[in-house]
């Protein structure tokens, strides 16, 4: 028998291997119950850790790895699960419900270990999202909002609810036949606005996963939509062919819909001619999880794309009715019953006639009409009725709001700014120099002058919807129709923007013409034209240029009056020499061969000066020869060299822009030193940074700046630099001051806080903001909008009430780990009681060990524009909002006494210890309302370690107690808290 027990063994041993496995749930149910819990409640924080991140992620628009979303589900799911089983004592003899038990539980534990596996494999990048990438956190809602800031959207909408809704319900269907649709109207009929506003919907429905967006023109050229297209999916194309470059887009597409899995729309915004879609990586019919939105003013094209007749949304004009309300809404016209006034009406009904319903016509005209007399409208009724007017007027429309501009300065901008590229940001700061150049601003002596005339002129024309807002600071948009109707006024200027596909110019420039201006993106081409002869040239700008496009070498020769030349994104520029008529050189984003700009010392008659973006290295003594420069634009400069005299023969110099490119400094020599000294007097603009260089803020006057961008012992940060290059050029007086307070007040330059946009602050010796100040405190800031005071060790409080009250512009206010400040206002020894910040929307307070309440002292608090409220690591604070009793002795809150925020909609609390209520237990005004959460939408609170409750009400009672607006909630790590 000795030979079977060796046979016999593993069998057994192998039967008792699940024997043993089943009887364990049974008899350790109750351990498994216990393990399961605590491992659960170890993944759910791991999970918030991991929601906190994905968070982060989605609000700097950064890559969250692909797996997360999902997995975070799975964690839900998986505590769904758990709360299924019975974690109380289980009966012995209650076998079944034991078994079940233990079983489960072990099932969930080995889950739980598979996600924390999956876990420690997920990987978090700082690589930007794609533009076209829909965010994951766009709030999900189906209502859309029409409305502007003066109600013409709602006018719009009444006649056109049903076209955007049949859109819309295209847009989301899963019919094979819908994927291609266009809207499709004549110029100025609002195509791309309700594109746009289509755009929101599913943005908002979360319709789809990628919405990629390119605007055609007229002139398109498929490498170029090609090269949009992957820099908005965030994948740019190395590629040169044309055909290459499409299947590599064909390959990134089926990757992104992960096989028709994923949802993307693509939209062509403003076609003109039939689009190929093989040249941008699709196929006709559209592959699965694709739709296709264009608009184009021609029916045709979008027939001869393809897409259903019944699939193409006309936009039609608006209806008399409709079009009324547009124009009087517009014109501003009271309804008055005087006989002037009734006289208006009969003239505004005979030119809406000519309007013909066009909305971009009508506001036109009408905005031209404001505030006129009667001869004026009738005057322009006369023109538009003694014209033949094609195209329901608009040309002819365009010409009359031309002709209404008064100042010769006014129609010279207004038609500068059409030679720009078409749906481009034009920077106000390039319309200031190129009309500088030009003789534009007769009237003024300064640059400074000559700027508030600009901006002037841009706001009139922005009201006479000649311009429009961009969303770029700094910059204004043309709309294309506008932008046609300038380039076709060649007998008022002779000016031409043009646009190379290819190695020639000859077909698109008439070579007898007489062109007085000229932009010309020069795109593949690589060699110039040699018989490029326009005498007359008094503007020239080359912009977007091949690296390895050459010029000829008798290029300038024949444009002897040339007054302004622009190079910008150019790899390799002519730089021009002895052209004694040139006022403005303009060389932006440009690679200089050698880095050697001495040869620009010969234009004698320059005037403007800008080489930002090239990397300059030195500042050669010859540019000390430019004896007439006002302006001189070095910025992004890297590690710059200054020639000693250079800076002392620029006698006429009122603005120097030295920001250098991050992480470089300026080379100043003792002598460069005491020529700056000299020359600081006479400026107007700075733009400079007192660190890691020789030169002292004690030794340059800042009396009599009106513009400037200035820090001391540290650099600017990229955020208050400003970018050149993208359109977003936004210029704010900026101070970043990290000194001591007896430096700060010798150098005086804290006579610039009254002119200040923007302060940082980090003066460690300051007891309170008075201490830095030379005039009145009440006057000190009357320009701040967004002040930053940082590690300023010594602050016991930073305003007086009256100081505070003077903050009239002030909108943002960050201060953080100042050890000693107790409040941000004190109202000590002040008769007044009230504190009123009267545009502050953001307020951040963060790490102040030592603060007891926002204002001390005071009576009243006043935040009438507060939208933000972040609270972070104040121990100091057991309350947030006031009791009406307050018992002093048991709870500190932030707010004293009475406090009004009846716009506050996100309150952020971190890491405050000993907080253990937001507002009192009885919260209710007597009107039944709670007090200063009208408008509040998001709280969120974590670590807060000693809070219990946030809200002792009924969740039923929000909207009986005014919180209707309340849609997140949000707890964090607050052991105690219970609701």
């Amino acid at each position: 028998m000795d030979f079977v027990t060796p046979i016999i063994t593993p069998i057994v041993e192998s039967l008792l291997g699940p024997v043993k496995r089943h009887l364990g749930f049974l008899v350790s149910s109750s351990n498994k119950v216990k393990c399961m819990s605590a491992r659960l409640a170890e993944l759910k924080n791991i999970a918030r850790d991991v929601e906190e991140q994905k968070e982060r992620h989605d609000a700097n628009n950064l890559v969250v790895p692909r797996h997360v979303p999902d997995w975070l589900k799975e964690v839900k799911a998986i505590s769904v699960k758990a709360e299924n089983i019975p974690t109380g004592r289980l009966g012995c003899f209650n076998i079944k419900m034991r078994y079940t038990s233990g079983k489960r539980s072990s099932c969930i534990v080995n889950d739980i270990d598979r996600l924390m596996t999956e876990k420690s494999n997920i990987k978090w990048t700082v690589e930007k999202r794609p533009l076209a990438k829909v965010s994951s956190n766009k709030a999900s809602t189906s209502t859309l909002v029409h409305e502007d800031d003066d109600g013409t959207q709602s006018i719009l909408k009444s006649s056109r609810d049903l076209i955007f809704n049949n859109a819309l319900t295209s847009l989301e269907s899963n019919d094979n036949k819908a994927r291609m649709m266009a809207l499709s109207g004549m110029a100025g009929v609002g195509k791309t606005t309700m594109m746009e506003q289509l755009v929101k919907a599913v943005e908002d429905k979360k319709t789809f996963e990628w919405i990629v967006k390119v605007t055609i023109g007229k002139n398109h050229n498929p490498v170029d939509i090609q090269t949009t297209i992957a820099e908005r999916i965030g994948e740019p194309l190395s590629e040169k062919d044309k055909d290459t470059r499409a299947d590599r887009l064909k390959e990134r597409f089926q990757r992104m819909s992960e096989e028709g899995k994923k949802k993307i729309l693509i939209i062509l915004d403003d076609v003109w001619e039939k689009i190929n879609l093989k040249d941008i990586g699709l196929s006709s019919p559209l592959p699965n999880g694709f739709k296709l939105l264009l608009t184009s003013r021609e029916e045709d094209i979008c027939t001869q794309m393809d897409i259903e007749t019944s699939l193409i949304f006309k936009i039609g004009v608006l209806k008399d009715e409709e079009a009324k309300k547009l124009f009087w809404k517009t014109v501003r016209l009271g309804s008055s019953g005087d006989i002037e006034q009734v006289d208006l009406h009969q003239i505004g009904e005979e030119i809406l006639k000519i309007c013909g319903g066009l909305p971009l016509a009508i506001t036109t005209i009408a905005s031209t009409l404001r505030d006129k007399e009667k001869f004026e409208w009738e005057d322009a009724l006369s023109r538009l009725q003694n014209k033949k007017v094609d195209d329901y007027g608009i040309k002819e429309i365009f010409k009359i709001s031309f002709k209404n501009l008064k100042e010769d300065d006014l129609k010279a901008i207004f038609l500068l700014s059409g030679l720009f590229p078409e749906d481009s940001n034009i920077q106000k700061e390039d319309l200031l120099r190129y009309g500088w150049g030009l003789n534009f601003y007769q009237s003024v002596r300064t640059i400074a002058g000559a700027r508030r005339r600009v901006n002037t002129c841009v706001n009139k024309l922005i009201r006479s919807n000649l311009l429009i807002k961009s969303d770029c600071e700094g910059s204004v948009k043309m709309h294309d129709l506008v932008r046609d109707f300038v380039l076709s006024e060649f007998s008022v200027v002779k000016q031409a923007s043009i646009v190379s596909h290819d190695n020639n110019f000859s077909d698109l420039l008439e070579e007898d013409e007489p062109y007085e201006r000229l932009l010309l993106k020069c795109g593949s081409m690589l060699q110039f034209p040699i018989h490029f002869n326009h005498k007359n040239l008094k503007l020239l700008k080359l912009m977007d240029g091949d690296k390895l496009l050459k010029f000829p070498e008798d290029f300038y020769t024949s444009m002897k009056k040339l007054e302004v030349l622009s190079y910008m994104n150019m790899h390799r520029p002519l730089l021009p020499q002895c052209m004694t008529n040139l006022r403005a050189l303009c060389l932006r984003s440009c690679s200089l061969v050698d880095n050697d700009v001495s040869i620009l010392g010969d234009l004698i008659s320059l005037e403007v000066l800008n080489l930002a973006g090239c990397g300059i290295h030195k500042l050669p003594s010859k540019l000390g020869n430019l004896k007439r420069l006002k302006l001189l634009d070095l910025t992004g400069c890297i590690n710059l060299y200054i020639d000693n005299g250079v800076f002392e023969n620029l006698n006429q110099l009122e603005e120097l822009y030295m920001g250098v490119c991050h992480g470089s400094c300026i080379r100043f020599s003792d002598t460069n030193c005491d020529e700056l000294k000299i020359l600081s007097r006479k400026l107007f603009a700075l733009e400079l940074e007192f660190f890691n260089n020789k030169a002292q803020p004690v030794n340059v006057s800042f009396e009599n700046l009106e513009r400037f961008k200035i820090s001391v012992g540290r650099l600017l940060t990229k955020r208050w630099r400003g970018d050149h290059n993208n359109g977003n050029y936004s210029f704010k007086n900026t101070l970043m001051l990290e000194t001591s307070s007896s430096e700060l007040r010798e150098c005086k330059i804290n006579q610039l806080f009254r002119k200040t946009e923007i302060l940082y602050l980090k003066v460690n010796d300051m007891s309170y903001l008075e201490d830095i100040l030379i005039r009145p405190p009440q006057n000190a800031f009357c320009d701040l909008k967004e002040l930053s005071i940082s590690n300023c060790e010594g602050l016991a409080y930073l305003f007086t009430i009256s100081m505070a009250n003077g903050l009239r512009k002030l909108e943002k206010l960050f201060i953080t780990s100042c050890s000693a400040l107790q409040s941000v206002v004190n109202g000590e020894n002040s008769e007044a009681g009230v504190v009123t910040f009267h545009k502050l929307k953001f307020l951040s307070l963060r790490n102040l060990p030592n603060l007891v309440s926002l204002c001390a002292h005071v009576n009243v608090t006043e935040l009438p524009q507060l939208m933000e409220l972040h609270l972070d690591e104040l121990p100091n604070c057991t309350s947030i909002f006031p009791k009406n009793n307050i018992d002093i002795s048991s709870v500190k809150p932030f707010f004293n006494k009475e406090v009004m925020i009846p716009k506050l909609e996100k309150l952020e609390i971190t890491g405050m210890k000993n907080l253990k209520e937001i507002w009192e237990s009885e919260i209710t005004t007597t009107e039944g309302k709670i007090k200063n959460i009208f408008m509040l939408r998001e709280i969120e609170v974590k670590d807060c370690s000693s809070i219990e409750v946030l809200f002792n009400i009924d969740l039923g009672q929000i909207r009986q107690l005014g919180m209707c607006s309340l849609r997140n909630i949000k707890v964090c790590r607050c052991e105690r808290c219970g609701g």
